[in-house]
């Protein structure tokens, strides 16, 4: 299973850095990848624009590995537990080897891209900045494969 997270932003916290380059680290091993590929976000006008969102959507379009099953995280997607998730992503394996996931710039991911997606998924009721979401979709991931797996590190 191919994982790609597809992520519109700037420079990232040193924390936020370290924190993926250890799930990173977790999760390539044996029949999983996992990658990240930053966009850097464009200039922000003061107020949103439709504009700028096509525009960071061209850049995702571009940078989704082909053949790809396509999540996009928002806030208003479908929410699942993690024991859920995990079965969503065996499930999905048996027919796409490419997962992506794609994480919006500071005004979220235009509606044709969310519309595009095979499924818009929820993180959590609560709103998290873009950088602990890319940390967040990781640690998801690794316990998803440790479910899969029958890894102990999630616990019932």
């Amino acid at each position: 299973m191919k994982l790609t997270i597809i992520n519109i932003a700037n420079k990232m916290p040193s924390w936020v850095a370290s924190s993926c380059d250890e799930y990173l680290k977790r999760i390539n091993h044996g029949k999983y990848s996992c990658k990240i590929i930053e966009i850097k976000a464009d200039k922000q006008p003061s107020k949103p624009t439709l504009e700028n969102m096509l525009q960071e959507a061209k850049k995702i379009r571009a940078n989704i590995p082909k053949d790809s099953f396509v999540i996009a995280l928002d806030e208003k997607g479908q929410a699942m537990n993690s024991l859920k998730f995990a079965k969503y992503l065996e499930d999905i394996s048996l027919h796409n080897s490419n997962i992506a996931f794609i994480i919006g710039g500071a005004d979220g991911i235009h509606a044709d891209l969310k519309k595009d997606a095979s499924l818009q998924l929820q993180l959590s009721n609560l709103t998290f900045p873009h950088a602990l979401a890319r940390v967040i979709i990781l640690e998801q991931l690794y316990r998803a494969i440790s479910i899969l797996e029958n890894h102990p590190y999630h616990r019932e």
